[in-house]
């Protein structure tokens, strides 16, 4: 690994132990055991690190859940990774945290806006590989859900709220299946 993959990975960790408070150049440096220099050279800002480790954070989900849906049954799969990825909290927990630092810095918000387009693309393929409507509508209103069951688990925290998004999660993509899988979903059910 190499030196900005090792602060991107102690940031990770950071923010899945600690929460974003914790993700200072400083704590991030300490914990991936480098000099706050070297930290500094990858990502000069905090903002800079915010990002650096929001892109790593959603690509690793991204990437392990397109290659769950190789194998297994693929709505499923899906809905139970990205659950699992919510529920953990680092992709939104590092979004929540970037949101509140674009309100100190505005120059954030062009890096974000790129970000959530590329999220919004790689959801589209994610549902497309799963056999499952892959319009911009439907990656809108899939992102958007999760996206909002994520924050209302993050903020509550408990075994309902995971539920609860587990459940939303599946009930939206049980919506977005075709119909001709809807009528057989419904017939076994």
């Amino acid at each position: 690994m190499n030196v900005k993959e090792t602060i991107l990975a102690a940031g990770m960790s950071l923010l899945q132990d600690k929460g974003i408070a914790a993700l200072t150049q400083p704590q991030v440096a300490r914990a991936a055991g480098v000099k706050q220099s070297h930290l500094t050279y990858y990502f000069p800002t905090r903002a800079d690190l915010l990002l650096g480790v929001a892109e790593a954070s959603i690509s690793a989900t991204l990437t392990r859940v397109s290659a769950r849906l190789e194998s297994g049954s693929k709505q499923t799969t899906l809905a139970a990774t990205i659950a699992e990825a919510m529920i953990n909290g680092v992709p939104p927990r590092v979004v929540i945290g970037l949101i509140v630092a674009a309100d100190a810095d505005p120059e954030i918000r062009n890096p974000l806006r790129q970000l959530v387009r590329h999220v919004r693309r790689q959801v589209q393929a994610l549902l497309a590989q799963a056999g499952l409507d892959a319009n911009p509508d439907a990656a809108l209103l899939f992102h958007a859900t999760v996206v909002g069951l994520a924050v209302m688990h993050q903020a509550r925290m408990n075994l309902q709220s995971a539920r609860e998004t587990r459940d939303g999660i599946a009930a939206m993509l049980r919506l977005l299946a075709p119909p001709q899988r809807k009528s057989a979903m419904k017939g076994s059910a």
